[in-house]
């Protein structure tokens, strides 16, 4: 998982061998079984069982997680929504089971997304918990995440006050973006909920206001970090008004002056000063002064020193800043 080191495994025994080597050929006898019942178009409580089992030890199958949900719909107790709501309840306990092994796999979200869709009764609230208590394990997964947007919106449908879910979940990224500002799925799920969020508060200006602040303690925590950074942006362009951007730029070419003051040679910072200085210019001539456009072009000069590999980038900013600006830029 992420921020984790590799760990260098020791080579097994003999023993050990021999016991992976008796577990790898009854993996594949349990799959060649699989695979004939599934071309069999065997539907049974038995091969059932024999897909549990085999998924128990590989999750990444994604024709038997197919073929398993063709089971269940073929079924008889398929028909009964008390006996169907039994099975997919334990279904989604077997996919909590072993869905730590590997979290990362697609192909078991997915089949927990269509379990809880063919749920007679569903308890959102609920998988709401357990999805937390998933994304605790490795916090940037973005299949943890997707699946969080589904069971939210599902949430919000099924409630009256679709507003408390979106201030529900808002908060909810608050506190792990608090946690971990580099955590790029946190920042892009909270873009997803703040149109919302200033839609309904009627307050955009301490809205924006508290997003800066935010903005701003993960930058001031890792400068280098471009999700902040990233956030910052889009909340520009997600703006309606010039005056509006004018106002959060002016607010960003602050904020890094006074973290330059920490790390002058920061690469991300004096790259977003030269671009709100250039953003400003686009958005309202004459908001740039002479001072200010000396210091971008300077420090562009700077930054080719500071970060070579991307030289030719920096002098060809130099060079188109430099002709709008009236000054050679070289």
């Amino acid at each position: 998982m992420h921020g984790r080191r590799r760990q260098h495994e020791r080579e097994p025994t003999a023993d050990e061998k021999a016991q992976a080597q008796q577990r790898v050929e009854r993996y594949c006898v349990l799959s060649t079984q699989v695979a004939e019942l599934k071309a069999a178009n065997t539907y049974t409580v038995e091969a059932l069982s024999l897909t549990k089992q085999l998924l128990e030890q590989n999750t990444e199958l994604h024709s038997v997680w197919n073929y398993r949900r063709q089971i269940f719909m073929h079924l008889d107790s398929w028909q009964d929504m008390d006996a169907r709501q039994q099975a997919l309840e334990r279904e989604l306990a077997f996919l909590l089971e072993i869905i730590t092994k590997n979290i990362k796999s697609y192909w078991m979200w997915n089949h927990r997304v269509w379990a809880l869709g063919a749920l007679p009764r569903p308890e959102w609230q609920r998988e709401l918990g357990l999805v937390a208590k998933l994304l605790a394990l490795d916090a940037r997964n973005y299949h943890g995440w997707n699946y969080r947007r589904f069971v939210v919106a599902h949430l919000r449908a099924a409630r009256e006050d679709a507003g408390a879910v979106d201030e529900q979940e808002f908060a909810f990224t608050t506190e792990q973006i608090t946690r971990d500002c580099a955590n790029h799925a946190a920042w892009h799920n909270r873009s997803k909920l703040l149109p919302a969020i200033l839609a309904q508060r009627g307050e955009p200006q301490a809205v924006l206001q508290a997003e800066t602040d935010l903005i701003l303690n993960a930058i001031y925590t890792d400068p280098d970090d471009q999700n902040a950074w990233l956030y910052y942006d889009w909340l520009l362009d997600i703006q309606t008004s010039d005056t509006d951007r004018v106002r959060l730029l002016r607010g960003k070419v602050a904020a890094i002056r006074e973290l330059l003051e920490l790390e002058e040679d920061g690469k991300w910072p004096l790259v977003e000063l030269v671009g709100a200085f250039a953003e400003l210019d686009k958005l309202q001539p004459g908001a740039v002064t002479d001072v200010e456009k000396g210091e971008a072009l300077e420090t562009l000069r700077r930054l080719k020193s500071i970060d070579p590999l991307h030289i030719g980038r920096y002098t060809d900013m130099l060079r188109t800043l430099g002709g709008r600006w009236g000054s050679l830029a070289t």
